[in-house]
């Protein structure tokens, strides 16, 4: 039985250390204008929530930029979690012109 309670508890910490969530937060839309056929991109890597990859390069001005924007209609934020939020990958997508 010991075994069996042993066994349950560290396969359920195993769950909650290797699930993994994403959200997305799309920001409303800046004019009445289409998204746009254009999709640009900036992505960082915050580990720890203390250090990030690329950290201030992860912005709408490098997203509009990686993607020829110059008229942004659509901004999202997209954060992926992992181990429990211990790594999270963060992108920032732009739509536009």
């Amino acid at each position: 039985m010991k075994k069996i309670v042993t066994f349950a508890a560290c396969a359920f910490a195993a769950v909650c250390l290797l699930t993994s969530c994403a959200t997305v937060n799309s920001g409303a839309a800046l004019s009445q204008a289409p998204i746009g056929q254009k999709v640009g991109e900036a992505k960082s890597n915050i580990i720890l929530g203390i250090w990030s990859s690329k950290g201030e390069q992860n912005d709408i001005k490098k997203a509009a930029e990686n993607g020829g924007i110059t008229k942004i209609s659509q901004v999202e934020y997209i954060d992926k979690s992992v181990l429990l939020g211990l790594f999270i990958e963060h992108t920032t997508r732009v739509y536009g012109e």
